[in-house]
């Protein structure tokens, strides 16, 4: 009965199947992690730069909003001697969905990394304005650019991020 109101009123939950990612990081770098220090990870697919090295690396899903549009037509038609008479409207139905681009995340001592076919980024921690963390995501703002990651735990995540800004805190 509830799913013939919802639709009756145009009203459809979200999906409960949220998107899990399996994990490639070593458990000891988790460990580390876990216990305030930061590993050093080696990674040849990405170009580190003089200094710079990789304190987290993890397969993760950019959500990236796309909105999307629909149309409902309403109305009636009559015909009369032939001739057919229509009268009706278009209503607009917009919405928001997530496209799921799969990447990997490189968190280093200086940058962010979202390695990817596409929308990939590179952002440095002097711009990062926030840091969210949930079960499995991890939210980031730069500026006024908004990204969301599903990772396999979004804490570790924070940690890194964490323990990173208490370093350039103690510089």
């Amino acid at each position: 009965m509830g799913k013939i109101l919802n639709s009756f009123f145009g009203y459809d939950p979200p999906p409960s199947d949220t998107p899990t990612v399996s994990s490639i990081l070593p458990e000891e770098a988790v460990n580390e992690i876990a216990n305030g220090r930061l590993p050093h990870l080696i990674t040849d697919k990405v170009f580190l730069k003089k200094g710079e090295v990789c304190h987290y690396i993890d397969k993760s899903l950019l959500m990236k909003p796309v909105k999307r549009r629909a149309y409902n037509t309403t109305g009636f038609g009559v015909k009369i001697f032939g001739l057919q008479i229509r009268k009706g409207f278009v209503l607009p139905i917009e919405g928001e969905e997530h496209e799921r681009i799969k990447g990997i995340i490189y968190v280093t001592n200086r940058r962010t990394i979202f390695q990817a076919t596409s929308n990939g980024f590179d952002k440095p921690h002097s711009a990062l304005t926030s840091v969210t963390s949930y079960a499995n995501a991890i939210e980031m703002q730069y500026g006024s650019t908004h990204y969301c990651l599903i990772v396999p735990n979004g804490s570790i995540v924070e940690e890194v991020y964490n323990i990173i800004r208490e370093k350039i805190k103690g510089v």
